[in-house]
């Protein structure tokens, strides 16, 4: 009976530390920072509870406290209980027991609505709050804090207790975790090769390093001289050797690098947020400092990174395991993904070279390899800019700058193409010195290359950027803004690059396939984290398809907390999106849009923004 009552009470919304919430909230956001450093205080450890409970005290007042853990072995803490201790609280209560079950923040304003029995409760209270402890992905354990006729907890009071959580996650494991055995620190068990779970964790970690916008590398370790390890005459000590590696391998590298036992002699190491050359400087560095611990071992290491060598989790693996055979066939101690020689073009992501298009400085051999990704995305058989004929000729200015050459390319994307490579192209031949004109060229020209990636018609965002541009000045922005604002609505869609191609061309998408997609706005803001030239909004790229009532994506962020750049984008995308011809829809006409913009309107959509947008087009 008390689960289903209890259900209503568990938050499903994302608790994301959002600008706007960082503002509001600036007093207590440092502490968040603070409590990381717990685990570094010279006190004894069972005094650590205290002071992460001070911390919460700090953040959010509560009369009592309880918090419990039930891997890897039992235990529990409480602070503020007065008086006569409630009978079996060592072994939790109808909330303990839901929290474990569920996994999922729990909030109760107000007791009194709740229709639970005042018997069964723990202790007397108005409102409570409770948050699952994690350690990496696993859950062991959970905080409740209660409230006795006070202001009730709200759902701001859930965000920063789960965000202290995380930032103290090092200083709990020490205390909630006791670990006896290198298994459970490292993962090292001998009976289940961490092969059969790997691509779960390493999902996590993606889903991280996409909400981070940072790269991601693995490393498999493979230790060859298996004879030396006693792997098939003395098993008690190859035990004993795996798992001493395993540990001197993770004191060496960073406190959050991961180190999982693999195959029999071979580990996975998980190096979150670092490029392949970072992640190789770091084995490198690692190899020279364990020394005498590989010495009478060979040792072979293949790199594998995520988004600059492949694009997903499974694929991260597979290129991680041509780098190693790589290594041994060439005797390298340590390989890329990209030395092997097997990157395709055809079965990366785009994203790749987009990145090097933009961080690259003005040229001929940057353009052609940006009509390369056109070429490939369009079919054509050749496109190519040439100083000299034959192929269309493109002018800037009155100047002449050379011709477009192009096999089986389509008129129309070739007009596109034409009218909107010439600025970059002027500066790449000294014609023109303003470098924006080159990042402006470039940006507009891949605007088009992801209208084609995600099925919109040609110059869908151009016209986006247009209307958001009209739309910004009539709102009271100043000419840099509104351009700012404009600039920011190309770069949008440029995130769908990113996604595999295999998912556009499935007829039917799964709920993983729609996830992917909707990474888009972290794939654009990552593209674009360098180029400083451009001065985009990060908002806008990030939140332009949040939804007025948190129904959107990828924050579920609601009402004003959504950036004003993101929700007028919002507004000129949802018009233009259902007046444009799709694959899998007809166009809406005029006055139907206009009766679903209404109906969207408050909604979906900011009210006043809409009803600006709709008089500005309303000809």
């Amino acid at each position: 009976m008390y689960e289903k009552l209890l259900h209503e009470y568990l938050i499903e919304q994302p608790l994301e530390l959002t600008p706007e919430f960082v503002r509001k909230n600036a007093e207590v956001v440092p502490l968040l920072f603070q409590v990381s450093l717990l685990s570094d205080l010279d006190v004894r450890v069972e005094k650590i509870p205290e002071i992460f409970l001070y911390f919460v005290e700090l953040i959010t007042s509560f009369d009592v406290a309880l918090l419990y853990v039930w891997e890897p072995q039992e235990s529990w803490f409480c602070r503020g209980i007065q008086g006569e201790i409630p009978v079996h609280i060592e072994e939790g209560n109808l909330f303990t027991r839901s929290l474990r079950k569920t996994v999922q923040p729990m909030l109760i304003p107000d007791f009194s609505e709740t229709g639970l029995a005042s018997d069964d409760m723990p202790i007397p209270f108005s409102s409570m709050m409770g948050l699952p402890i994690y350690i990496d992905t696993k859950t062991i354990g959970c905080v409740e804090l209660y409230r006795k006729d006070q202001t009730p907890f709200t759902i701001n009071d859930i965000i920063l207790l789960k965000h202290l959580l995380l930032y103290s996650e090092k200083a709990l494991l020490e205390v909630f975790g006791p670990i006896k055995e290198m298994d459970e620190a490292l993962d090292v068990r001998m009976d289940l090769p961490q092969k059969h779970v790997l691509l779960d964790i390493i999902h996590q970690y993606e889903e991280q390093a996409k909400r981070l916008s940072s790269p991601l590398s693995i490393a498999l370790i493979s230790v060859q001289d298996e004879h030396s390890w006693g792997l098939y005459e003395d098993y008690a000590g190859q035990i004993r050797r795996i798992k001493a590696l395993a540990k001197r391998i993770k004191d060496v590298l960073r406190c959050y690098d991961k180190v999982l036992r693999y195959e029999e002699t071979s580990y996975c190491v998980i190096l979150p947020g670092c490029s392949s050359v970072d992640a190789i400087a770091a084995l490198q560095d690692m190899t020279m400092r364990l020394g005498s611990d590989l010495a009478e071992n060979t040792v072979n290491i293949g790199v594998a990174t995520l988004p600059d060598e492949v694009q997903d989790a499974k694929g991260l693996i597979n290129a991680a395991h041509q780098a190693l055979s790589f290594a041994k066939k060439n005797t390298f101690s340590i390989a890329s993904f990209f030395q092997t020689g097997a990157l395709k073009e055809t079965n990366l992501s785009l994203e790749l070279f987009i990145r090097q298009v933009l961080n690259s400085g003005p040229s001929l051999e940057t353009l052609n390899l940006l009509l390369r990704l056109v070429k490939n995305q369009s079919q054509a058989k050749m496109i190519r800019v040439q100083s000299s004929g034959p192929g269309c000729i493109i002018s800037w200015q009155g100047h002449d700058l050379g011709y477009l050459y192009h096999e089986d390319l389509s008129e129309d994307i070739c007009d596109w193409i034409s009218s909107y490579i010439a600025p970059a192209w002027a500066v790449a031949s000294s014609q023109d010195s303003d470098v924006h004109n080159w990042y402006l060229g470039i940006l507009t020209t891949a605007s088009i290359l992801s209208d084609m990636r995600s099925g919109c018609p040609l110059g869908y965002s151009i016209k986006n950027a247009d209307e958001v541009y009209t739309l910004a000045k009539a709102m009271g922005k100043d000419e840099a803004e509104a351009l700012r604002w404009s600039n920011s609505c190309l770069a949008s869609n440029l995130g769908y690059l990113g996604i595999p191609t295999s998912i556009f061309t499935k007829e039917d998408l799964t709920p993983f396939d729609q996830t992917k997609i909707k990474a888009h706005p972290f794939i654009a803001a990552r593209l674009f984290k360098d180029p400083a030239v451009l001065d985009l909004d990060s908002d806008i790229l990030m939140y332009h398809h949040e939804h007025l009532d948190g129904s959107g994506y990828p924050r579920g962020l609601k009402g004003d907390v959504i950036p004003e750049g993101a929700r007028a984008l919002r507004v000129v995308d949802t018009y233009n999106a259902i007046t444009s011809p799709r694959l899998y829809r007809h166009r809406m006409d005029r006055n139907d849009a206009f009766v679903e913009m209404e109906t969207c309107s408050g909604k979906l959509l900011d009210p006043e923004i809409t009803k600006l947008y709709l008089e500005l087009i309303d000809f």
